[in-house]
């Protein structure tokens, strides 16, 4: 490749910074001020479960060599860890959980590409564990920060973004640099293809994070707790002046 030329990783990157964005944004809207409800966040794994677990229960079926390659490290399947996370916050019979019609509406999409021009996958494979090197380690900073005070031994620590026997950077690298190497085999436009393909990731990930429920009621529940506290607030306010001036 050429001094030149610019990384097929940085293409995609920039075709999709506005659509990342947007989706970055919403993310952070749904779950940002729903970090410790559990049932919120277990609504999250819900959703992107079955997006991971397609993904990677497609290797087999499809045994294509350059799809294998984005899987390099063994650390990157995630399927288990979110089984296992998934059981902690939804319970035992969460796989009984009814998916949205977002959701339903992903898979369909996915068994589409996979029937029709399967190396379209590799743009969802590449974004979505790209964002979970990514954007995941920030949420789970994030329920960290808001989680429990004096954790102990104990407490349950997330499986899906706990990658702590990892080098993130280094795995990022890798990741993009296998990407790299794939696209060096491409056409132009298989190129061009993957590329509007990955707008469609983002697309469809904010439909199915917009399905996640259970929100609006965390934002009641802390409206009324806001509202309890400032109501005691006055009271004692009053109650001060009454006693000033009696």
């Amino acid at each position: 490749m050429s001094e030149n030329t610019e990384l097929f990783s940085t293409r995609m990157r920039k075709a999709t910074r506005k659509i990342h964005s947007i989706s970055d944004a919403l993310v952070n809207a749904k779950f940002a001020i729903s970090l410790r409800d559990e049932k919120v966040w277990g609504g999250g794994l819900f959703v992107f479960y079955h997006i991971f677990a397609y993904l990677e229960d497609a290797k087999d079926r499809l045994n294509m060599p350059d799809y294998n390659s984005l899987f390099a490290h063994k650390i990157l399947h995630r399927k288990r860890a979110f089984e296992e996370d998934l059981f902690h916050y939804l319970g035992e019979e969460w796989k009984t959980n009814p998916k949205a019609p977002a959701l339903e509406n992903y898979l369909q999409h996915l068994q589409d590409l996979e029937r029709e021009n399967p190396k379209l996958l590799m743009a969802y494979v590449y974004h979505l564990y790209l964002g979970l090197l990514s954007g995941g380690q920030i949420l789970a900073k994030k329920r960290k920060m808001f989680g429990e005070k004096n954790p102990t031994p104990e407490t349950y620590i997330d499986k899906v973004t706990d990658f702590s026997e990892a080098d993130i950077g280094q795995l990022k690298k890798d990741f993009r640099e296998v990407m790299n190497q794939i696209a060096e085999k491409l056409t132009e436009d298989e190129k061009q293809a993957l590329i509007d393909e990955s707008t469609q990731v983002f697309l469809m990930n904010n439909l199915i994070v917009n399905s996640v429920g259970g929100q609006d009621q965390v934002i009641k529940n802390m409206l009324y707790k806001v509202s309890a506290v400032a109501i005691l607030m006055v009271g004692a306010v009053l109650a001060y002046k009454m006693h000033k001036f009696n």
